[in-house]
């Protein structure tokens, strides 16, 4: 008996605004960047529990809306609360020449890979020389410059966090020959600043600039993975997280199971945190399948071709259904998509036998 086909083209959790269509770079001369703040709503009802400010501001010190991070409607994820307009200090450290604004600077994998990577989605070759990359903090933290070799000063001596797959996804994004500096407890000036509209609201959608981005970064890796599916195993490092007792989403005897599983339907079972960021977008380029447990692992999908099916398994935090911003990077990638709820494992089997 043919089994029931449960690949479909992935959709967005929502639609864009009709006006954010189109991507565009706003250019502001003599811009004045606010530090990052954040804070208590004192009673949120049905809207965010925390508030947060950091934004560009032009040299009036009238807000920049773009710059801002937007809410995305999750209680627990604070909402920007920039004023209209800021006093702008005539002392403020300067950067000089001509800046990308990097949007809110995240060491998270996922958050980096579908928040702060697509935001550099200008072409270099199109924006001209640039003196560097200015972000803000999105949390609280030290702040100065760092290069994109990995080399970590800062300005107020303590150490930064910028990982080296950090430094490889803006190197394969374009931008790897040039400081990122992070803006911290004080007001900051930039002679000229370049600020992309953001190309993905988190859970919610993703416009065609950030498709690009992630198509671009994938091409200047070149090399494709052998295997024609592959299943992106959380086992190993659930393991590690738990030795070090963190708390991991994963329970060891099922994370064995998906992987025998996975295996003995052909998949490579592969350890993306044991590889270098290179090599991981090379496994999922290469694939006609991808595979494995909610979350960021599986956002690595960004990469792989368009017409790539993704299977996403569920966890404790997506049981019945998977989760939005794995649908917003499969439809904008133009992915087709499976998911497979947490407490169903034995229909990863029914799922495996349409392939």
């Amino acid at each position: 008996m043919t089994q029931p086909d449960p690949w479909a083209p992935a959709s967005m959790p929502d639609q864009p605004p009709p006006g954010l269509a189109r991507s565009r770079v706003i250019e502001v001369a003599d811009a004045v960047l606010t530090p990052l703040a954040r804070g208590p709503v004192g009673d949120p009802g049905d809207g965010p529990r925390k508030w947060m400010t950091g934004a560009v501001h032009d040299r009036r010190g009238t807000v920049v809306p773009e710059s801002q991070r937007a809410w995305h409607g999750d209680p627990m994820s604070p909402a920007a609360t920039d004023p209209d307009r800021v006093p702008v200090p005539e002392d403020a450290p300067r950067l000089a020449g001509t800046w990308l604004y990097g949007g809110h600077w995240m060491s998270h994998f996922g958050h980096f890979l579908v928040e702060v990577l697509p935001g550099l989605w200008p072409e270099p070759r199109e924006v001209g020389p640039l003196a560097g990359i200015v972000a803000h903090r999105s949390y609280r933290g030290s702040g100065g410059s760092v290069t994109p070799q990995g080399e970590r000063r800062s300005r107020i001596g303590r150490p930064i966090d910028f990982q080296p797959w950090q430094a490889d996804l803006l190197r394969l994004a374009g931008y790897g020959d040039l400081p990122v500096h992070l803006v911290r407890a004080r007001t900051g000036r930039v002679d000229r600043l370049l600020v992309p509209t953001r190309p993905v609201l988190l859970k919610s959608w993703a416009l065609p600039a950030a498709a690009d981005l992630w198509r671009r970064v994938s091409d200047a890796v070149g090399e494709r993975g052998d295997a024609g599916r592959i299943y992106l195993s959380r086992s190993r490092w659930h393991a590690e997280e738990s030795l070090h007792g963190r708390h991991q989403r994963g329970e060891a005897e099922r994370d064995r199971r998906l992987d025998e599983l996975f295996a003995a339907a052909g998949f490579e079972v592969a350890h993306p945190e044991l590889l270098p960021i290179a090599e991981q977008i090379a496994l999922v380029r290469g694939a006609d399948v991808v595979a494995g447990p909610s979350g960021s692992a599986l956002h690595l999908a960004a990469f792989a071709d368009p017409g790539t099916r993704v299977l996403e398994i569920g966890d404790a935090r997506t049981q019945g259904a998977p989760m939005p911003t794995q649908r917003t990077i499969d439809a904008a990638c133009g992915h087709r998509t499976a998911f497979v709820p947490s407490t169903a494992l034995d229909e990863i089997e029914s799922v495996l036998a349409t392939l």
